[in-house]
This record gives C-alpha cells, structure tokens and sequence, in this order.
C-alpha cells in the first residue's frame, strides 16, 4: 500500500518530479551558495521531515531547525515561515563554509560542513586535529574525520590534549551525514535538478 501511494505521489516519484511542498524554496536558495537544490532537500528531509511546525526538544524550529538565537543573529525575523527558516538555514550554511578552507574537494566539504550544522564546527575541528594526530587526512570525511568525530565520545580522546571542546556524542554527526548524503543519492536517482 505505501508503495503504491509513493508511486502515485507527486513528491519524490518519477511521476510528480518533485520531493517536497518547498522545492522552489530549496532551489532558490541552495543556488545562492552553490548547492544542489536536492541536497538542501535532503537536510530539511532529515531535521523536519517537511515539517514547517517541527520544534525540537532544544527549540529548534521550522523546516530546518534553526534556534532562535540563531536566526536572530542571522537577521531573520520569524523563523517558523518557511522561507525564512530555509534562508537562515542557507545563510548559516555559508558561514559553515568558509570555516574549511583547506577542504579543497567540495564534496568533502559539504560532509564537514552538515557536521558542523549538526554539532557545531567546534567538534568537527576536534576531530579533524585528532585525525592529524594519529595520522589520518584531516581533509577527507569518510574513513578519516568521521571515524575520530565517532571517537570523541570516548574518554581517552575527548581528554586528549588536542582536542578543545571535550565530549562529543559522534554519532549523531556521522549518522546525520551519511543518512543526508545517501537520501541525495536517492533523490538525484529520481529528481531532476531543474
């Protein structure tokens, strides 16, 4: 049953060609810096599930959960409409970006920069002076950072002498990552980009 419904859906089918009510809102702004609209569909896929009323237990809120403070330093007004919560979202996310210059790869960069929307940059640059530490690329998420962003719910490394922010719960910013990353890969299967 729930397969047949999806297929005849307008959202996320080949048939409707859409994956949400807020498409034009992700292509308008993922644009603006550089992101597949998908990929932006994605993420507010994983923080709201295309809830525009979702509030998180911390006070999160709308499409792609942005706090409060957050969207008052970002100067959005009434983050529960949806195209300003989208536009705050995106205005933070290019903040996120320009705090990883030496990630050169783009597509790496967009791994470290959801990490950092979910955890905070702080945690990601524990993990990435943990990988240096111990040897692995500090510019490659998969099998490098992300192993180290698990490690710092352990002991030995939230205490190490590198790491700044101390306890991390890991696996919350791995899973968001890869949940997002394949959910693209999905849509990109499915959705057009235009």
């Amino acid at each position: 049953k729930a397969y047949k419904k999806r297929k005849k859906s307008e959202y996320f089918s080949k048939a409707g060609g859409k994956i949400s009510a807020y498409d034009d809102l992700f292509k308008k702004y993922a644009n603006t810096i550089g992101w597949d609209w998908r990929l932006l569909a994605s993420m507010a896929y994983q923080e709201s599930q295309f809830d525009p009323a979702a509030r998180s237990w911390a006070g999160a809120i709308g499409l792609m959960q942005i706090m409060p403070a957050t969207a008052i330093y970002l100067g959005v007004d009434d983050p529960s409409v949806p195209e300003n919560n989208i536009r705050a979202a995106v205005k933070y996310l290019n903040e996120l970006q320009e705090k990883f210059p030496s990630v050169k790869d783009s597509t790496e960069k967009i791994k470290f920069v959801l990490a950092s929307y979910n955890v905070g940059p702080n945690h990601v640059e524990d993990a990435r002076r943990l990988a240096t530490k111990y040897g692995d690329d500090e510019n490659t998420w998969n099998n490098n950072v992300e192993l180290w962003i698990l490690k710092k719910s352990q002991k030995e490394f939230y205490t190490d002498e590198v790491v700044k922010y101390g306890y991390c719960r890991g696996t919350e910013p791995f899973k968001y990552v890869t949940e997002i990353i394949d959910r693209y890969k999905q849509y990109k299967l499915f959705i057009k980009a235009k």
